[in-house]
């Protein structure tokens, strides 16, 4: 049987870029329209787009009067603009960090359904990412989240407590090599893209169903320790991006991907849920109305399970900053991520500063090889990026992660030149 969905936005990507000298460049794109997608079963789709409200004129898969309205509605919200008190602050936090600035903003006002029930949304997140330089030429970079109506002065001191941090790691004495034996730990917050590259694209529905992903081969099956847990849904991230329902209209459902070391439930769109026969999970998301949705991650978490013994490493340790997925194949596991900066804790207490390092291995062992390191928390987002996924880029993308340890020699990690 046939099932069709409408979408409609009025969205904004802004970039805005502040140097210490009180210098401001500003980017800035919009845009407005609809999409009607007809679902004729066995994954195939047929997707129409216009650009305003156009679409509603064709006559193809028209919706009631009501869902016409509030598909018209939101495309007549306003969306963000940087005000005059917004570039006081963003000059301040400049100016006292010596920091270079970028202000990311990504906003969404949504409607989507199917032609009898269409329901809107808004989604906004703003992240400032700071960038410091060391004295030997050392780049360090961090993203805060940022809300357009809170405080300045609290902007400012979450910026300021920021770079300090940044700044002590860029003043530790520097390290040649990584040593051979050195436990690599992921600390919250900061491995987020680890388990989205791994865990997360392995586990979307469609990659599932083409046979070409690693853990869509044991589903059901144990590959990770009893404690670990990796779960996504856009509408439980307090602190990223969040939404209660997907581009198609769809609940967004909390869908767990590891469940307690367990290879869990793929992530599906309308397409993927037909062609499956099972229930929707609200992972249908689209760079804009001019794509059609896909099965994408909104927010994925990767826990550990309440009442485990977390670990210390026992003798040296390195904690990455920045990984980024240089390379993955799907099919095996095998991966590559890049950290351009880390930090060198050695047994005897002292620390000090690692350049870029290419962290090698496969999803299969790094998994099953992670012990627990910290139970906390902590998210992470960046609204200037997002993920790339079939050529969609960039669609908004957030983090969180507990604190995991991959004792030495369960990947490779080697010092590489900085490109």
């Amino acid at each position: 049987m046939t099932q069709t969905i409408w979408f409609s936005e009025h969205s904004l990507r802004l970039r805005a870029d502040v140097r210490p000298d009180g210098s401001i460049t500003t980017q800035r794109s919009a845009v407005r329209g609809m999409s009607v997608e007809r679902h004729l079963g066995d994954g195939f789709t047929e997707h129409r787009f216009a650009d305003g409200d156009g679409l509603l004129a064709t006559g193809c898969g028209g919706p009631t009067a009501q869902a016409a309205d509030t598909l018209r509605e939101v495309q007549d919200r306003p969306v963000f603009e940087v005000t005059a008190q917004h570039r006081d602050t963003l000059t301040t936090i400049a100016a006292e960090t010596g920091a270079d600035l970028v202000l990311g903003v990504a906003q969404q006002q949504v409607a989507a359904g199917d032609p009898d029930h269409v329901r809107s949304t808004h989604r906004f997140v703003a992240t400032l990412l700071l960038t410091l330089t060391g004295a030997d030429g050392t780049t360090h970079s961090q993203s805060i989240r940022w809300n357009p109506t809170d405080d300045p002065t609290t902007v400012v001191a979450a910026a300021m407590r920021t770079a300090v941090q940044m700044r002590g790691r860029l003043d530790m004495p520097s390290a040649e090599e990584p040593p051979p034996d050195a436990d690599l730990v992921l600390l919250p917050g900061f491995a987020g893209a680890f388990f989205h590259e791994i865990v997360g694209h392995p586990m979307e529905a469609d990659v599932v169903a083409s046979g070409t992903s690693y853990l869509g081969e044991r589903l059901g099956h144990r590959v990770a320790p009893p404690w670990l847990t990796v779960i996504d849904g856009g509408h439980m991230a307090a602190g990223g991006y969040r939404s209660a329902f997907d581009d198609e209209g769809a609940d967004c459902v909390t869908t767990r991907l590891i469940d307690r070391g367990v290879t869990g439930r793929p992530m599906n769109d309308l397409a993927l849920a037909l062609r499956l026969n099972t229930t929707r999970t609200g992972h249908g998301r689209r760079q804009s109305y001019r794509h059609p949705a896909i099965p994408r991650m909104t927010h994925t978490a990767a826990v550990v399970e309440p009442g485990v013994e977390v670990e210390e490493p026992a003798g040296d340790w390195i904690a990455p900053r920045g990984l980024r997925l240089d390379m993955m194949n799907i099919a095996s596991g095998a991966f590559v991520f890049h950290a351009p900066i880390s930090v060198l804790h050695r047994a005897d207490g002292t620390t000090a500063r690692l350049g870029p390092l290419r962290i090698v291995g496969d999803g299969t062992s790094a998994l099953a090889k992670l012990r627990p390191y910290a139970h906390q928390v902590a998210g992470y987002l960046r609204a200037t990026g997002g993920c790339g996924k079939l050529g969609q880029y960039p669609v908004l993308v957030s983090f969180a992660n507990a604190g995991f340890r991959l004792p030495a020699g369960s990947v490779g990690i080697r010092a590489v030149a900085d490109a």
